[in-house]
């Protein structure tokens, strides 16, 4: 497009009936002038690309969180077998295990596996604070996830236990979550069952301070 409108300009200039210092001096200025249109394009063409780049990479690191803080510890506690039945079964009271429970396990095994899942947890939420203000799933999400986990007695007896290796904004959003799942818990004694609105009312409603 720039070259058409160079090849006009240049016609338009010959046409002129002045000098050909003029002339010469016209086809510069025309040159000029398209080239500094040329530099905003490609200004415009780089800040498009680098967009694309920013969007691509905040895809791929929400993957990553997810596999990551969500995905993993999960995935993980289910090798753990049969000593991590009775945390993961805790951690996800909307899930129907049964009531058959594991007879035979290592009770100190056990114990040392809560320790170390909860603090891994724990870590997750606080990961949370540090990543979720890019992480293009959306904080509901999040928040509804640790509602559930937060629902578990035992992580929350180890929270009690834990909760200083954790900074104070850390602190203060979980005890949100734990405000959040003490509702969750009574709405289950009454009917049983929750659904996903009553999960989103309430995570709607907590407020979280990116860093």
């Amino acid at each position: 497009m720039l070259i058409v409108v160079y090849v006009v300009g240049y016609e338009l200039i010959k046409k002129l009936d002045v000098p050909i210092e003029k002339k010469l001096e016209l086809s510069l200025r025309l040159m000029a002038s398209l080239s500094f249109f040329l530099v905003i394009y490609n200004i415009y063409v780089s800040v498009r690309s680098n967009d694309r780049i920013e969007e691509n990479k905040a895809a791929y690191n929400t993957v990553q969180n997810i596999q990551h803080n969500w995905l993993d510890p999960q995935s993980e506690l289910l090798q753990k077998y049969p000593e991590s039945y009775f945390l993961y079964s805790s951690m996800v009271p909307d899930a129907d295990f049964g009531m058959e429970m594991p007879k035979e396990y290592d009770p100190l095994q056990r114990k040392q596996l809560e320790v170390y899942y909860s603090l891994r947890l724990f870590q997750s939420m606080e990961d949370f604070l540090t990543t979720g203000e890019y992480d293009t799933t959306g904080k509901e999400v999040w928040i509804n996830n640790y509602l559930m986990w937060m629902q578990s007695p035992i992580l929350r007896y180890y929270w009690t236990k834990l909760s200083f290796n954790y900074s104070k904004d850390t602190r203060e959003f979980v005890a949100q979550i734990i405000k959040g799942s003490d509702v969750l818990i009574a709405m289950r004694k009454k009917k049983s069952t929750l659904t996903t609105s009553d999960y989103d009312a309430i995570s709607e409603k907590i407020t979280v301070a990116f860093r």
